[in-house]
């Protein structure tokens, strides 16, 4: 593959996002399209769409009043579309891997950073089935990813399953382990964590067949993921450190950053805040080391919810804010959701409630504008809750029971039950303590089939709602 962004060719500076594009030159030559022997081609109809396909690449340039990132590399997008009418599907797959400053990533994985899940959807529709089994695998990967972070988990699962498949068919035990390991991240993904800890089981087990260490830490970690959110933090952490040695041994510096946080995460919960701040530190000195800036900008948050947890709010707020100015550099919309409804918390924490909302409110206009549906239902909760600490209470309702409504359609057992507890609250503030007792039994029966320690926070929710009917009785 060549690298068109450390080729040494000049750059074509864009006004928006600060992106810079390959120069036309380099981008002809990875598709090796030659304008003077476009003649040649026969019929014409064929020979119009190679002339389109060196127009959009050679002469497209994006107004600098048009303040939209697809805009940037609208001229690959139409080059690609293109080249698909003439079913020159291996250099429709050549525009998909131009890199793209300023993270250096594939055309496809930089849409994805900015959000365009659907573009990327609608390339790898295109791809599917029109090059061979190594690319019907990745584009069916790809089309889970996406579909997984629209929350559409269904259609993530059918096309992890199909993926699987094909694996199986072939005889590819490393792509069967690595289906095994996404189907578990769908699942996990719902809230359905013993499900997706029986598919971790048989990627482990898989990987430990064939000696790929690589796939043995995934899976390692993904198990203490599943253990984590079960509120079994010091299984997690066994999983997490298995995970860590893995990527030492490999010397796999991204997966060692990733699993640092793992634990970060692992210990913040357990309230070793110390413990978490020397592992986020590490993370985030690895993230620097090899430029990895989104992974900068995750620990740089992790470092805010330690703070966040500690009440220590003002310095929560720095964090984050250093968090969002490189998410936003970089263009990669889901970490700036998260961002922002860091800073939420922060200023809810803080008892600048009109202020949370302002940011709770911007990071629902991402989830929205992205198709983001879990970070959409998350931040109507965070919304709804900042509505009740202003007693607020109707308003409460309306978000809270639009978060409800999300997570029960993408099947997200997890934020059902957080949605139906935070419901249970409002109307016992209401007064209605019967409407309260039932959305708290129902959180409660979820919390207990996960297993999550949640559960110990809506029993005791529960009992405040029972005295509170014993006393309106007398």
């Amino acid at each position: 593959m060549v690298d068109l962004s450390k080729s040494g060719s000049k750059v074509e500076s864009d006004q928006v996002g600060k992106v810079s594009l390959p120069f036309e030159d380099e981008v002809l030559k990875l598709l090796e399209l030659d304008a003077d022997a476009l003649k040649l081609i026969e019929p014409p109809s064929k020979r119009h769409q190679y002339r389109a396909v060196i127009n959009w690449v050679t002469n497209y340039k994006c107004p600098q009043e048009v303040n939209e990132k697809l805009e940037v590399v609208k001229g690959y997008l139409e080059a690609f579309y293109h080249l698909c009418e003439v079913e020159d599907w291996e250099r429709a797959r050549r525009i998909c891997s131009i890199k793209v400053p300023p993270v250096d990533e594939d055309l496809q994985i930089q849409l994805r950073m900015w959000g365009y899940y659907e573009e990327c959807i609608q390339l790898y529709s295109k791809l599917l089935g029109k090059l061979d089994q190594r690319w019907d695998g990745i584009c069916l990967i790809r089309l889970g990813n996406a579909y997984l972070f629209l929350g559409e988990y269904h259609k993530a699962i059918e096309y992890y399953q199909q993926h699987l498949q094909i694996a199986r068919e072939i005889g590819n035990r490393s792509w069967e382990g690595s289906a095994l390991g996404n189907l578990g991240l769908a699942y996990y993904s719902r809230g359905e964590y013993h499900k997706a800890m029986e598919y971790f089981q048989q990627s482990l087990q898989i990987a430990r067949e064939i000696s790929n260490r690589s796939l043995e830490g995934r899976a390692l970690g993904n198990l203490g993921l599943a253990y984590y959110s079960r509120g079994e933090y010091h299984k997690a952490m066994e999983y997490f450190q298995q995970d860590l040695q893995i990527a030492r041994e490999i010397g796999d510096r991204h997966r060692e950053g990733i699993t640092l946080g793992n634990l970060g995460v692992a210990y913040k919960s357990r309230e070793e805040y110390h413990k978490a701040m020397e592992y986020y530190q590490q993370g985030l000195q690895i993230a620097r080391e090899i430029g990895n800036r989104s992974e900068e900008g995750g620990a740089l948050g992790n470092l805010g919810n330690v703070y966040l947890s500690r009440g220590e709010y003002h310095k929560a707020i720095e964090y984050h804010q250093q968090s969002l100015q490189i998410v936003r550099e970089i263009g990669y919309c889901s970490g700036e959701g998260n961002a922002l409804g860091n800073l939420g918390l922060a200023y809810n924490g803080l008892g600048e409630y009109h202020k949370a909302i302002e940011y709770h409110q911007q990071h629902l206009q991402i989830a929205r504008e992205i198709g983001n549906r879990s970070g959409e239902g998350n931040a109507l909760v965070n919304w709804g809750e900042t509505l009740l600490k202003l007693e607020k209470y109707a308003e409460s309702l309306e978000y809270l029971q639009a978060a409800l409504e999300i997570f029960q359609q993408i099947g997200d057992r997890h934020g059902e039950a957080i949605a139906l507890m935070n419901l249970a609250e409002t109307h016992q503030n209401l007064g209605n303590l019967d409407a309260a007792r039932r959305y708290c039994d129902e959180a409660i029966a979820i919390f207990t089939e996960l297993g999550v320690p949640e559960l110990k926070e809506c029993q005791e929710l529960l009992q405040e709602i029972q005295k509170s009917k014993v006393k309106s009785q007398k």
